[in-house]
């Protein structure tokens, strides 16, 4: 069961992620085009991610390794949850609010693997401060 407990974490992050994804993508939206308003809130997203998964996702102190690896790690998952939302907001006429929320749903299991990959190095062992 403690094996969980990381995941757990996780989506908690993704939690306070999210709101600030869609905090900062409600505000530029009207004045950026929908991808690019989604890039920007990813930035600054992430930036809150990154110190809330070092900390209570994996347990890690934060260094330059991982301060540069988290992000090139989000590449991928970028890349998925752009393209869901691109197909659901073009293809599918889903509000696009709506579909930066599905595509990130879409992009978890990578981003939580990526993620894990960047901040720990391979080591699960967590750092007690």
């Amino acid at each position: 069961m403690i094996a969980r407990w990381p995941l757990v974490r996780f989506a908690g992050v993704g939690g306070i992620n999210t709101a600030v994804h869609l905090s900062v993508f409600t505000v530029v939206r009207p004045v950026l085009p929908y991808w690019m308003a989604h890039a920007a809130a990813t930035v600054l997203a992430m930036s809150c991610s990154y110190l809330l998964n070092c900390k209570f996702t994996f347990g890690v102190l934060p260094c330059a390794r991982s301060l540069l690896l988290y992000p090139v790690s989000h590449v991928g998952s970028l890349t998925l949850s752009t393209a869901a939302m691109s197909v659901l907001v073009g293809v599918a006429g889903i509000d696009a609010r709506a579909a930066t929320l599905a595509g990130g749903v879409v992009a978890l299991p990578l981003t939580y693997l990526l993620s894990r990959g960047a901040l720990t190095g391979g080591i699960r062992k967590r750092v007690t401060a």
